[in-house]
């Protein structure tokens, strides 16, 4: 039903998928091109309160993230009074695609995919949040490998509680914790347990366990037990099958403390694999006193490899070690030989071509970790080199992108947090002007804002982030005039033409209603209006001349 209408600057280009809660549609900015998902709730659920109040509620979880391992939401709004949420668009793959088309996944590439995964869940648990349904189709493996983690429909948060009944068991089956299966109260440690039954379908091909119905998947969960994965799968390493079992227990305090634990014990095991420690020495030196019969001890064959890989010592000749042989000294010198003549020739002869540079940072530029390192690294080192390249203008203006981007982004975390203070007098002046925007100042904000201009031109690097800043919202401020202006000229045609004005957006919906009311001298009403349309833009970015024009307004009706 959305294929070619427009939401805000997005244009509906094609649905993506459906499902009993909703739809998924792509959407092409129609300035710059940017594709994004455009998810909506089902027209027949838009007046089921409790399904609009999970939607909302995975707006606001959604809302709280900004993380490169989980999908970034961009913004949100109403169409025909169904709600709406835009949110990066994902080209890649998802996992249960994956091993659909190739059965499973090896050890090695586990480890990159579960320690992406352990981040974006220590961050989520960070906040608070439980997804709740993790499973392999809730997970996007992108085209450069990063991971990320998708679905937050049912998550659940400490605000949350009331939203599902009591003992109620939302979720995926074949994924759900024993806690879940229960209806208790879950902890991060009931995410962790879905993650094991992910990480042993990815290594295995097959889910730990098979049931009929959902009741029976339910007491599988609760009372069975399930083949060690390293009895599929011969070469997986002992310790990554031990971390399986371990965070697929049934005792949530039996499993690992938490995310960020996982993903160092994943990265622990790929080391120890690297070094080549012996697996069978490490199971025959297992703990004493593991019960035969359980799942974690040890049976014959295993017996049998440790004591084969042990064995009995034979007295052998001593050899000196291989760095006090002769040939091994002789063949370091002739490495650390060539080793210093290739970066001789690297860095003083062979220097990086401009095109390389900016092929480089276009890469890097594709996630904020990538481009702060690419600020710190490559934008210096091209601005040093090449002066005066064609090239030199569009990595300024990368650099230039990434400051604004990064003393933003410090900013309104600094400030929003109140643990901080101020560093200098650039910083308290964006500060307050700020508090200026918030009381609807703007007049005020703006002479704020432009005593920071000339920072852009210092040699500074903080202090020209906070020129940049000044120079955007600067220009933010002469765009809430312009708004201001369309609004007056939509609702001069309504009244030329006998036909209500409808706003393209629900932002600009909110505006209309609230320029009309004061057009027609109801100023209690009109103030209203803006009350709302403030509470609906507050901390969206591309809301924010909508908040800046609302705030205004409703300081200049509050002296009406």
């Amino acid at each position: 039903m959305l294929v070619g209408k427009l939401l805000g600057p997005y244009k509906v280009d094609k649905e993506l998928g459906s499902g009993a809660m909703g739809s998924v549609y792509r959407g092409i900015h129609q300035e710059t091109g940017e594709r994004v998902a455009i998810k909506m709730i089902s027209i027949g659920l838009s007046t089921n309160k409790s399904a609009i109040d999970r939607f909302k509620r995975e707006v606001a979880i959604l809302k709280q993230f900004d993380h490169r391992n989980i999908a970034k939401f961009i913004t949100s709004g109403r169409v025909a009074n169904t709600p709406f949420f835009i949110m990066e668009f994902l080209e890649g793959e998802s996992l249960d695609h994956v091993i659909a088309r190739r059965g499973r996944i090896s050890w090695e590439e586990l480890v990159p995919i579960g320690t992406q995964l352990c981040a974006a869940l220590e961050q989520a648990h960070s906040k608070g949040i439980i997804h709740r349904d993790l499973k392999p189709s809730n997970l996007m493996i992108l085209k450069d490998g990063t991971v990320k983690l998708t679905d937050f429909g049912i998550a659940k948060d400490d605000d949350a509680t009331a939203l599902t009944a009591a003992n109620s068991t939302l979720g995926t089956a074949a994924y759900m914790s024993p806690e879940q299966c229960h209806g208790k109260d879950l902890t991060p440690k009931s995410d962790l347990y879905s993650m094991g039954v992910m990480f042993y379908e990815l290594i295995t091909g097959r889910k730990p366990f098979m049931a009929d119905s959902a009741m029976e998947m339910f007491k599988l969960h609760t009372k069975g037990t399930f083949p060690r994965p390293s009895k599929i799968v011969l070469e997986l390493p002992i310790w990554l099958d031990t971390l399986i079992c371990q965070l697929m227990e049934k005792k949530p305090d039996q499993r690992p403390l938490n995310a960020a634990k996982v993903a160092e014990a994943l990265l622990e095991i790929q080391e120890r694999v690297s070094s080549q420690v012996s697996a069978g020495v490490t199971v025959a030196k297992r703990r004493k006193g593991e019960k035969a019969g359980t799942e974690l001890a040890l049976d014959e064959a295993d017996k049998e490899i440790a004591r084969t890989m042990i064995g009995k010592k034979t007295k052998k000749k001593k050899t000196p070690p291989i760095y006090a042989q002769n040939w091994f000294t002789l063949s370091a010198v002739g490495v650390m030989v060539l080793l210093l003549g290739f970066f001789v020739w690297w860095a003083f002869i062979k220097a990086p071509s401009p095109e390389a540079l900016v092929a480089k940072l276009e890469t890097m530029a594709t996630t904020d970790d990538g481009k702060r390192e690419a600020r710190d690294t490559v934008i210096p080192e091209f601005l040093k080199a090449y002066p005066n390249h064609p090239l030199t203008g569009k990595v300024a203006e990368w650099r230039d992108r990434i400051d604004l981007e990064t003393t933003e982004r410090q900013t309104m975390n600094r400030r929003k947090s109140g643990r901080f203070q101020p560093d200098d007098a650039g910083e308290k002046t964006a500060w307050t002007a700020l508090d200026d925007e918030e009381v609807g100042k703007l007049d005020e904000a703006n002479r704020r804002w432009q005593d920071l201009l000339a920072a852009k031109k210092s040699d500074d690097r903080d202090q020209r982030g906070f020129g940049l800043l000044a120079e955007k919202y600067l220009k933010e401020y002469k765009s809430v005039d312009d708004l201001s202006k369309d609004l007056r000229r939509k609702l001069a045609e309504e009244q030329a033409l006998g036909k209500k004005a409808k706003g393209d957006t629900e932002a600009e919906q909110i505006a209309l209603d609230a320029t009309r009311g004061e057009m027609e001298e109801k100023y209690e009403k009109a103030k209203v209006h803006w009350d709302d349309l403030k509470k609906h833009s507050d901390g969206q970015a591309d809301l924010r001349r909508w908040w800046l024009l609302a705030s205004k307004r409703v300081r200049d009706l509050t002296t009406k």
